[in-house]
């Protein structure tokens, strides 16, 4: 199918996923001393993925790769006191703007099908109508982010278009919480985005 579809010198697509993000905390001194918390948690929480792809030829297994792309999540921390009292978060109903771009290696053909390998970075603007959690109105976080991600994922040819089930991991290089020193962030040190993207694209 498609033999010669990887001559091209540029093509365009669509992808499509599930994303899981949480946040990893670090935490003071102060949460370290104290009796009144016993844990501080985020979870993985599930999220929706659409976005648009720019691919360019750079070599006969290179392509530079631009995925312009909308990620709608929650981020949820949660509080777990002494008496065994969880204090949960609403939905924070995150929307984020990501523009990821990526080096795309990729084995030789064989037959219809070609894995590959995805590295590079992403920059993330929160467009939701951002600030606080609902904790009271107590944490209070940065509107844009920077990570690194890497990934794998299989291009299958079809007649008339390839289809490919990627993965991939996120790493948050920025601390995201802006510190107002009350009863919840001060147990904070510092909270940077992990994430996974289960996600299918059509190009």
């Amino acid at each position: 199918n498609n033999p010669i579809y990887d001559n091209q010198l540029y093509h365009f697509g669509f992808t499509m996923g599930i994303s899981n993000t949480k946040f990893q905390i670090e935490y003071t001194d102060f949460f370290t001393n104290q009796n009144e918390v016993d844990q501080i948690l985020s979870k993985y929480e599930p999220g929706f993925n659409v976005g648009i792809i720019i691919d360019v030829k750079l070599g006969q297994n290179s392509n530079f790769r631009i995925t312009p792309s909308f990620n709608f999540l929650d981020q949820k921390i949660y509080f777990i006191t002494n008496n065994e009292k969880t204090i949960q978060p609403k939905n924070t109903g995150i929307s984020n703007f990501e523009l990821p771009t990526y080096i795309k290696y990729r084995s030789d053909r064989i037959n219809n099908g070609r894995a590959y390998l995805l590295f590079g970075g992403t920059f993330v603007l929160d467009l939701s109508n951002h600030g606080e959690s609902n904790l009271s109105q107590n944490l209070d976080f940065k509107t844009t982010n920077y990570t690194i991600d890497i990934g794998i994922g299989i291009d299958m040819y079809f007649a008339f278009f390839k289809f490919s089930p990627e993965i991939k991991y996120s790493y948050g290089l920025k601390n995201m919480l802006i510190a107002q020193n009350n009863e919840y962030d001060s147990h904070i040190k510092g909270l940077s985005t992990r994430g996974l993207l289960f996600s299918l694209t059509f190009e």
